[in-house]
């Protein structure tokens, strides 16, 4: 199966995005109440950017990331800093090499989008133990952590280590 990768630019682009997301909404393993989902999900569209993935035979959304330059702690000032807010794809094709496919696209919007990035860090439900074997692989970049607050896990990982992963996935 092809997929098209297609960071948001339209307006029926950005409600295409949010539909799918709120869709799945339940599916997206945040730790949190909707209101504070829906910002989760919605500051990509002011703060940065969404990328949309469709098959490319019924062009049928099947998944979608959002991420934003800068964090709120730092005033959203640390530009150098990409907060990846919500990446998803429909289960039935986790297992398939769209991931890989969707983090070189992702890796690529984020290099376009602000060629200053030296870091890339994401939050996930501490007890998370699903994709503990996906978030292994980040952890053995060099220079990547996870630091546990409350019940959450941050991930942070060089940006020049995750594009280089990526180079090696092709």
């Amino acid at each position: 199966m092809s997929f098209q990768f297609r960071v948001s630019e339209f307006e029926m682009d950005h409600e295409a995005y949010m539909n799918f997301l709120l869709r799945h909404h339940d599916e997206l393993n945040l730790p949190y109440t909707f209101d504070m989902k829906l910002s989760f999900i919605s500051s990509p569209l002011l703060l940065g950017k969404a990328m949309l993935i469709f098959t490319e035979e019924s062009h049928d959304m099947v998944g979608a990331a959002g991420f934003g330059y800068g964090t709120g702690p730092g005033d959203y000032e640390d530009q150098h800093i990409c907060q990846i807010e919500v990446a998803f794809i429909e289960k039935e094709l986790r297992s398939t090499t769209l991931f890989a496919q969707g983090l070189r696209a992702l890796v690529h919007a984020i290099k376009a989008g602000n060629p200053d990035v030296r870091q890339v860090q994401f939050w996930t439900s501490a007890a998370e133990e699903g994709s503990d074997r996906l978030f292994a692989k980040f952890l053995a970049l060099p220079g990547s952590t996870k630091t546990i607050v409350n019940t959450l896990a941050l991930y942070t990982v060089p940006f020049h280590e995750l594009e280089a992963y990526c180079n090696r996935l092709r």
